[in-house]
This record gives structure tokens, sequence and C-alpha cells, in this order.
């Protein structure tokens, strides 16, 4: 006759763990949405992959366009973080200019699922993103220290151009991005690979001195001004 199994026997239940279970399916739903976008994206992927059935899903983010939302959410709090790390107000404004624009370089150059994700949302016309406000209120901050960065720099007469923050780092994004997002059609064009690890190098320093000369940073610098008789 079979006997209860003992607390002893009795297999190892894992403990639930909410904020886990719900990294790893958005995790695993940006993969998704990146390569497929919103409505190639498939929730039964996302499941199978996450280990986790859609039920649970369901739950955490509620239907296929929340949890969407909650992965470019995400996407964008990823690069907004990493900027607030910056401090541009520290060092000359050349330096943190710099820093500034190798940056946005860098992280579009490695952060294939950012560039996806935007592009795909492009498509969409920008129209999940309207929903975020999470997303506008993380980026305004940006603007701002940008900003103060550019007055800083005119008012130490480092740059000789007071330029619209938002004017500088679109002009930023597209110096850092276009030749990603395009790159098998220039390529093919100009029989150039786009690609290539030392274009790329050359196209970073590029970057950066097409935005120090708009602002007037690698000019002769300016001689301050001195009242009659100092």
């Amino acid at each position: 006759m079979d006997t209860p199994r003992s607390a002893a026997q009795k297999p190892a239940t894992r403990p639930r763990d909410p904020e886990r279970t719900r990294a790893q399916i958005l995790a695993v739903a940006l993969r998704e949405f990146s390569r497929h976008g919103f409505h190639g994206a498939r929730i039964e992927r996302i499941a199978k992959v996450a280990k986790c059935n859609p039920r649970m899903l369901y739950h955490y983010f509620g239907n296929k366009e929340q949890l969407y939302l909650a992965a470019l959410d995400e996407v964008y709090a990823s690069i907004r973080e990493q900027e607030r790390s910056l401090d541009l107000q520290a060092g000359t404004p050349d330096r943190a200019m710099r820093l500034l624009v190798e940056f946005t370089f860098d992280f579009f150059s490695s952060n294939d699922v950012f560039l996806r994700m935007t592009r795909n949302e492009n498509m969409l016309g920008g129209r999940y993103i309207l929903r975020s406000r999470m997303i506008r209120d993380m980026s305004q901050p940006l603007l701002d220290a940008i900003g103060r960065l550019v007055d800083r720099g005119h008012a130490q007469r480092v740059f000789r151009e007071r330029v619209d923050p938002l004017q500088l780092y679109v002009s930023i994004v597209a110096l850092s991005a276009h030749h990603l997002n395009n790159s098998a059609t220039l390529s093919a064009t100009f029989g150039v690979d786009l690609t290539n690890p030392a274009w790329q190098a050359a196209r970073r320093e590029h970057a950066v001195a097409m935005v120090l000369r708009h602002l007037g940073a690698d000019e002769t610098p300016i001689t301050p001004k001195t009242e009659p008789g100092a």
C-alpha cells in the first residue's frame, strides 16, 4: 500500500519572484518587438522563450499593447539613465560636449535593439510613444542639461554659437545613427562598407568635429574683452 510522501520527499518548489518574472518577460519582449515590430510580434513566442504561460504574461502587462509600451519605456530608460551619468556640467564645455557626442555615437553603435525599436515605432508614426508620459518626462532633463552646457560654453566664450538644445541633439542623433539605419543602401551606393570598424571610427571623430565646429569650439579662442585702461 502506497504511503503519503513525507515532507522531505516532496519536490522543492521555486519561490515566486514577481519582479524577476516581469523583467524576464520584458527582456524577451524587447527582442521580439525589435525583430518583428508590433504587428509581427507574437505573444505565444514571448511566453515560450520567457518560460511562462500567456496567462502569466497578461497578468503582468494586461495586453500586447501594454507590453509593447513597457518595452518602449524600458529601451528609452536605458539611454536616458546612462546620459544622466555623464555629468555634462563637469569639466570644460568642449570636453563635455565631446563626451555627449561620443556617448551617443557609441550607444547607437552597440544597441541594435534600441535602433530597431525606434525604427519600428517610426513606421507606426510614433503612435505608442505618444501614449508614454514616462518617455517625455525622462527626455526633458536631457534637453535641459544640454541647454545649460551650451549656455555655460557661451558664457565662458568656448562656444561662439548659442544653439537650440533640441536642434543640437537631433543633429547629434543624425550624425550618430543615419549611417547605421542606412548602411546597406549607402554601402551599395558608394561601394564602401559603412559597417567597417575603421570607417565607423573615422565617422565618430567626424561627428565630434562637426558638432564642435558648429558651436565654434574648434576655432581660435576669443580674447576676453577688457575695459579701457584695464
